[in-house]
């Protein structure tokens, strides 16, 4: 059997999987593994460049029939650019997911000085060279499509695990009932508003218990409260909290940021069997909706602590959203889903422009 030769390039560094991104290049890059010939690039800027100029060195590109890019929300080193313009030269089908634009909202994210606002205008110049040199650009959202622009731009949100064992029962299984989120303490990540719902609720439900899971230097500065449990975990430290926790919340206010956002935490909840409560307007909450895995809510401590007793008071409920979640995540949203995806949308390309590939080998993580 032929596999199509890949080169994934990851614009972050893999040495700890401490961030949503590098989560996101480690899962494409084991689904890709499975299915092409892989050849990876990743790291900081520096360690890219250095990986980069060996792949030149070594004629990489001749020995390619596609490059998928996962970029950063931030602006792109001329190594890159030359790099991708090289693929493109080559005419080489080069696909680049781009994951964020929160520079176009400086009313939410103001630049803070001199070198922030020229750190916006390099990633406005990146983006204009993503659309020139890119076959397809791929973004989590519709809404941040539009915003990117390009000529073919295809909605790829991020994807889950499938493989995860998942206790038959995630709801009354103890005493105690716990909410888990996992992930920032940003302006509008909406922590401090699902703490005010906990505590408006914990007195009608004493057998509640929260756990937020992020880098201890973000801990919300609160008074401690037995109900109220702040960890920091990564990686596998976090399966205890999944199997632990009843329900999982992402409880974003409703910017026009987050309207375009679709965060990787939601399909790590799924995969573990979880049902959702969501707080926004976002793609990401209407896909909650639409595949009944959870439910969505207003951006108000009030709604939100209704919504969260509603949830925790029907086991029934929650058993059904840990069935629904389980398929989705099975039968259309796994990472091995996302990376067969990529494959297709480019093998009518390489075969036009390539003909054949070679048979599969084994994937290189950090460099070629």
């Amino acid at each position: 059997m032929r596999y199509p030769r890949f080169l994934l390039v990851g614009f972050y560094p893999l040495d700890r999987l401490d961030r949503a991104p590098k989560v996101r290049i480690m899962r494409m890059a084991e689904s890709l593994s499975r299915i092409t010939s892989l050849r990876v690039i990743v790291g900081s800027r520096r360690e890219r460049a250095r990986r980069i100029h060996q792949a030149w060195a070594r004629n990489v590109l001749a020995d390619i029939d596609a490059v998928y890019v996962e970029s950063a929300s931030s602006f792109a080193t001329p190594v890159d650019i030359l790099f991708l313009w090289q693929v493109k030269r080559r005419q080489i089908p080069l696909a680049i997911y781009v994951r964020d634009y929160y520079q176009h909202f400086p009313e939410l994210y103001p630049p803070k000085n001199f070198r922030e606002h020229v750190m916006t205008w390099l990633y406005v110049l990146t983006l204009y060279f993503y659309r020139r040199l890119a076959t397809i650009i791929y973004v989590p959202s519709r809404e941040l499509g539009r915003l990117v622009g390009g000529s073919d731009v295809r909605v790829l949100p991020p994807g889950g695990q499938r493989e995860i064992v998942t206790p038959a029962v995630k709801a009354g299984s103890g005493p105690e009932q716990w909410v888990l989120y996992v992930g920032a303490q940003g302006p509008y990540d909406g922590v401090n508003l699902l703490i005010e719902a906990v505590h408006r609720l914990h007195h009608r439900m004493p057998q509640l218990r929260l756990a937020l899971v992020m880098r201890r230097k973000e801990w919300p500065q609160i008074s401690p409260v037995p109900y109220v449990n702040m960890v920091e975990a990564q990686g596998n430290e976090l399966d205890l909290w999944y199997r632990r926790a009843s329900l999982a919340v992402i409880p974003r206010l409703n910017t026009a940021y987050t309207k375009m956002a679709w965060p990787v935490k939601l399909m790590d909840y799924l995969s573990h069997g979880l049902g959702v409560v969501v707080t926004d307007n976002s793609e990401a909450a209407r896909f909650v909706e639409r595949y009944q895995v959870g439910q969505r809510c207003q951006p108000d401590s009030e709604s939100l602590a209704e919504t969260l007793e509603n949830c925790l008071q029907s086991p029934w409920l929650l058993d059904q959203y840990r069935k629904n979640a389980l398929r989705v995540i099975a039968q259309e949203h796994s990472w091995d889903h996302r990376a067969a995806t990529v494959v297709s949308d480019l093998l009518p390309r390489m075969q036009q422009s390539n003909g054949t590939s070679r048979t599969k080998g084994s994937s290189r993580t950090g460099g070629c």
